[in-house]
């Protein structure tokens, strides 16, 4: 696959595990500010940060706010596909009102993934993402495919590649882990 067409493709953002919490991820240009209890003036933050990145032509494509959820609260998962193997997490999250995505479709405004080991890559995780693409119905796989790079759960870079990715098959999986981890992680 061709190197300009996966730097094209991809979008990057880099989230950080939250204090005092083993599952909330933030944004990493996205620091609530302690104390405020009055959610107007949360949302009026939050609305700030976002019209300064639309400034710096940056755009979200996952929500400020991410979950990474193990063990009993996640969800099951369909055993067929990608094997007999269990996901080792689910990454989940909801847009709040003042966020704006290609992702935030119809309400509630949910974005989700099983979360795949990638073998002979130690700190790679893999999903499809998955939203809701009708206000009744459940989150959907929409074609994007979506690479975690962790080595310790503390920090996390997630990479975005609209359209690489098909339900159950993982054909360029190999190819742009390569990419990642030549031209991103050790670039």
């Amino acid at each position: 696959m061709n190197k300009e067409l996966l730097r094209k493709l991809m979008w990057k953002a880099h989230y950080s595990l939250k204090e005092n919490t083993n599952s909330v991820y933030l944004f990493q240009n996205f620091i609530p500010i302690e104390g405020i209890q009055d959610k107007a003036q949360k949302k009026a933050s939050t609305i700030q940060m976002i019209k300064q990145m639309e400034e710096e032509g940056k755009s979200l494509l996952l929500p400020l706010k991410i979950y990474f959820i193990t063990g009993e609260d996640s969800a099951p998962v369909r055993r067929s596909g990608r094997g007999t193997r269990k996901s080792v997490t689910q990454m989940k999250s909801q847009f709040t009102i003042p966020e704006k995505s290609p992702y935030k479709m119809a309400k509630p405004y949910k974005v989700c993934t099983s979360v795949w080991e990638i073998e002979g890559h130690k700190c790679f995780f893999y999903g499809t993402i998955g939203i809701n693409f009708t206000e009744k119905g459940r989150p959907k796989d929409n074609g994007d495919l979506v690479l975690f790079y962790t080595p310790n759960w503390k920090e996390v870079d997630v990479f975005i590649f609209r359209g690489l990715a098909k339900p159950n098959e993982t054909a360029n999986l190999e190819e742009v882990v390569q990419y990642v981890e030549d031209n991103v992680i050790l670039g």
